[in-house]
């Protein structure tokens, strides 16, 4: 009888062993066929397959979020899932917190930049988002404050002393709007989005020689970019609107060329 029941344990244990290495082949057997479907091209399947695979959902997230596809919707449950997969991991939270704000959400945008920041701080960019999102929120000195700790970081981008020439506009303190410009400029000379900050900021101070010879140049340079050249400056944007977007800015070139040379 006892020689029965130790059977009967020993015979319990190995299906119980079964079991889990069955349920282990069954999580392996399925990020396989996620990674095999995310290369056919199948991300649906891909993003339901992926189990304990936090790096194929992000990367299925960064391809659906302007990295060959255009689909919010499909980035942002792909980049929750690598988020849940891997809570730690760097970059789900920064990427939910760029769609966020591309949404208008800028409350979900900041909570998210700051989360992101407080797991790795390392991870400058997130100064850069952060400037964002308190700039079109409207607190131009907290945008100032964290454009100012990227530019420490990168100090030759363009897009964030030009983006800080924007706040200081928005505040209208043209001198420093000015000042940004022309310092991204000694980094990136000729770059038409800087060339139009330095201009308008010295149309608003009443130096119009300055202004007119500085949009002058933003407009040359801006006739040599193409649709491709302005969705680079905005990554995360929609491509449809990358046209429109860069006759806007010629646009704007145009009408203040015609505020300079006003009697």
């Amino acid at each position: 009888m006892r020689l029965r029941l130790e059977n009967n344990k020993v015979r319990i244990f190995a299906v119980m062993a079964a079991v889990v290495v069955a349920g282990a082949a069954v999580f392996v057997f399925r990020d396989q066929a996620a990674r095999f479907a995310w290369r056919a091209s199948l991300s649906g399947p891909a993003l339901l397959l992926a189990r304990s695979g936090a790096a194929l959902a992000f990367e299925i997230g960064n391809y659906f979020f302007n990295g060959g596809a255009y689909d919010l919707d499909v980035a942002e449950r792909a980049f929750k899932k690598a988020q849940r997969i891997d809570p730690e991991l760097l970059g789900p939270r920064y990427q939910l917190a760029r769609i966020a704000f591309l949404r208008g959400n800028f409350y979900d945008a900041l909570r998210l930049a700051n989360e992101e920041f407080a797991l790795h701080p390392e991870f400058k960019r997130t100064h850069y988002l952060l400037g964002l999102i308190y700039g079109y929120s409207g607190n131009y000195e907290f945008a100032a404050r964290e454009f100012l700790a990227f530019l420490e970081w990168d100090p030759k981008s363009w897009a964030a002393w030009n983006d800080l020439a924007w706040v200081y506009f928005a505040r209208g303190d043209f001198v420093r709007a000015e000042e940004a410009a022309r310092s991204g400029l000694e980094h990136n000379p000729g770059n038409s989005w800087l060339l139009l900050s330095r201009g308008t900021a010295l149309l608003n101070l009443g130096k119009k020689k300055e202004a007119e010879e500085a949009l002058v140049g933003a407009q040359a340079a801006a006739r040599t970019l193409g649709a491709d050249d302005w969705g680079r400056a905005y990554p995360g944007n929609d491509p449809a609107l990358y046209a429109e977007g860069l006759l806007e800015m010629r646009n704007v070139i145009e009408r203040n060329l015609a505020l300079v040379r006003e009697e």
